[in-house]
């Protein structure tokens, strides 16, 4: 349930082009939070009203602390980005939907693109929590060699962990589409990123018969579904109606997604 958190920033470091990594000590909010869903930190700035919106990348209970990994977009992000060791920061959290994991599963294959490879590492770790012998395949894609994040952490749970870039500068060349296997071996499908990767995973799951889970990367303004800026398309039984990522999601069965 979201509450009105206020935390102690213990790191906020740039790991990458304009890509920052902070840990937040919020302990009552660590107990409630759970991977796929995402925290909406506000700016300290007044006339910035807004909460930016960013995914949890990591939870770790014992010491009451969220990772989150964010990328430096604009005036909000600056803000938060400014942040130093021992600044509080206040925020909304836990908000959305999260993954959830059938334990009569045994291999899983999580996908990330870009940013939408930090809740997959949260996701990776709550798979190893819950299935501790389970298989965890990682396919990570981004645009070149300097966007590279996380691709060392995701070693402590996965069983194999595979990068791919557009240009080929490290990795694989291609995307994480193409470093799927063509006769796949997994019980479920995890994935976020940008809206076509997800359009393609989507497809790839459906046509191996596979259960796929995807968090949606629509832009959000107030967080709470109250402004209805990131709505996407849901398929009901004879149409289609819009859903509110923020609320709903942001984490779908990938078959509920009118993909367009």
């Amino acid at each position: 349930m979201k509450e009105l958190f206020c935390g102690e920033v213990l790191e906020n470091k740039l790991i990458a082009p304009d890509v920052w990594d902070m840990r937040i000590c919020a302990s009552d909010t660590v107990k409630a939070a759970q991977a796929g869903q995402f925290v909406s930190l506000y700016t300290g700035d007044s006339a910035m009203l807004l909460p930016r919106p960013i995914s949890i990348c990591e939870i770790d209970r014992l010491a009451g602390v969220l990772r989150i990994v964010y990328r430096v977009v604009g005036g909000g992000t600056e803000k938060i980005a400014a942040l130093k060791t021992g600044c509080q920061v206040q925020g909304l959290a836990p908000l959305g939907s999260h993954y959830q994991i059938n334990p009569k599963h045994g291999k899983f294959a999580i996908v990330g693109g870009g940013m939408g490879t930090p809740p997959m590492l949260a996701l990776a770790s709550k798979i190893r929590g819950e299935v501790p012998n389970a298989h965890i395949s990682v396919f990570l894609g981004f645009r070149d060699k300097s966007q590279v994040i996380l691709d060392d952490d995701f070693t402590k749970y996965a069983n194999g962990v595979t990068v791919s870039t557009d240009d080929g500068s490290f990795g694989v060349k291609g995307n994480p589409i193409q470093l799927l296997p063509d006769n796949p071996e997994f019980d479920a499908v995890f994935g976020c990123g940008p809206h076509i990767m997800l359009k393609y995973l989507a497809k790839y799951a459906d046509g191996k018969g596979l259960p796929c889970h995807v968090s949606l990367e629509e832009r959000m303004a107030c967080s709470i579904g109250a402004c209805l800026a990131c709505v996407t398309k849901i398929g009901t039984t004879n149409d289609w109606q819009y859903s509110r990522v923020c609320a709903s999601g942001p984490v779908f069965d990938a078959k509920e997604v009118v993909w367009e």
